[in-house]
């Protein structure tokens, strides 16, 4: 009988390495990343800066819980649809204030991991692969603040809103296709 590795990739560089590369090869999950690092410079320097540690503090909490779950989140519709509320508050220009901002990421990055570690639970190595996303969330998440952190030009603030557009565009096609394919 063949383990299932429906969830984890191998890179063949171990599952530090797969965790890593997962990040970047679930696009929910990195485009959420994405969306909410464009919602954070909308907001301001103060967002910008406690985003990088929020996010893997929250993600790290999120993981180890779906970890201990006895059974896989099939949560695909919800957080998917919740990333489209994301990037069209990026594209509405929506300017949370961080109160509102930094609790609303820490519980959308809170959500995606509880399903990410109970898709993994059970996997040889995945608490190395969920930390090795943790941290790939951490040096993404803190390289787009860093790199696109306000005061920026006009265009620029074009670019977060069409980022934005792109992001509830893809999340659209991705529930199109959920609709269609259930789990």
């Amino acid at each position: 009988m063949i383990a299932p590795f429906a969830h984890l990739y191998a890179t063949g560089f171990g599952p530090w390495a797969d965790g890593m590369a997962r990040l970047f090869l679930e696009p929910t999950e990195l485009l959420l990343v994405i969306g909410l690092v464009l919602l954070a410079l909308q907001a301001g320097k103060t967002c910008c800066d406690r985003l990088p540690v929020l996010l893997p503090v929250a993600w790290s909490l999120g993981a180890l819980i779906g970890l201990t779950l006895p059974s896989e989140l099939l949560l695909a519709l919800p957080c998917t649809a919740l990333l489209g509320m994301v990037g069209l508050l990026v594209a509405l220009d929506v300017r949370l204030r961080p109160v509102l901002l930094l609790p609303l990421a820490a519980a959308l990055a809170l959500l995606f991991a509880l399903v990410a570690g109970s898709a993994l639970a059970g996997h040889p190595g995945a608490l190395a692969a969920l930390l090795g996303e943790t941290v790939a969330m951490a040096v993404v998440s803190t390289l787009l603040c860093q790199s696109l952190a306000p005061p920026h030009p006009r265009w620029r603030a074009l670019g977060l809103r069409v980022g934005g557009s792109w992001i509830t565009a893809a999340a659209l096609l991705m529930l199109g296709w959920l609709v269609r394919h259930p789990q």
